[in-house]
């Protein structure tokens, strides 16, 4: 217990403390003119807000798919919209209508308000595939006119030097252009007989 004693001891709890304290004060006055009625649905999305860009640190840390994934997973429980429970002409997140019907016991209400979360998540998920593939795409241009130029440059530098002779990369490339039947008389030994 001492290791516990030694973390809180540790913590500065004063600067969190302020820090806190500061987070209310601007909380409060941005929500000062704000009509009651309406202050939990900017409490949620400020709450879902805080969430999903925290997720963001997580995800960076997940491998490439996992962490797009799971972000994607992640906002579509937050903010698949649904139906109050008490008036269906209210949206609400589709999440608690599905917590909702699990403790009720209801399996067909649940798969029914799982719906529109479904629908969101594989809409993001093609989304992203449909992004990666454009970005891939766009690097491999990319990493092909840089290699593009950077052969432009070596040319136009030994242009500039005067050196026209072939450096051992050059040949390399030379060497495969050539007919396979050249390079395979090249490689096959020449037997002298010594008399």
């Amino acid at each position: 217990m001492d290791w516990l004693k030694n973390i809180l001891h540790s913590l500065p709890l004063e600067a969190i403390s302020d820090i806190l304290g500061e987070i209310a004060i601007w909380w409060g006055q941005l929500v000062k003119d704000v009509p009651v009625a309406d202050l939990p649905m900017y409490a949620y999305l400020g709450g879902v807000i805080i969430v999903l860009v925290l997720w963001l640190l997580v995800a960076r840390i997940l491998p490439r798919p996992l962490g797009g994934m799971s972000w994607m997973i992640l906002f579509a429980v937050l903010l698949a919209p649904g139906t109050a429970l008490g008036d269906p002409s209210v949206i609400a997140p589709a999440s608690i209508s599905v917590v909702y019907a699990i403790m009720m016991k209801d399996t067909t209400g649940a798969i029914a308000n799982m719906l529109p979360i479904m629908v969101v998540l594989f809409v993001g998920l093609f989304v992203g595939f449909v992004w990666q593939l454009i970005r891939g795409a766009f690097e491999s241009s990319l990493d092909k006119a840089r290699s593009r130029t950077a052969q432009d440059t070596q040319a136009n530098m030994q242009l500039a030097s005067g050196n026209y002779l072939a450096t051992e990369s050059d040949e390399v490339g030379a060497v495969k252009d050539i007919d396979p039947a050249i390079n395979l008389k090249k490689d096959t030994p020449v037997s002298k007989n010594n008399d």
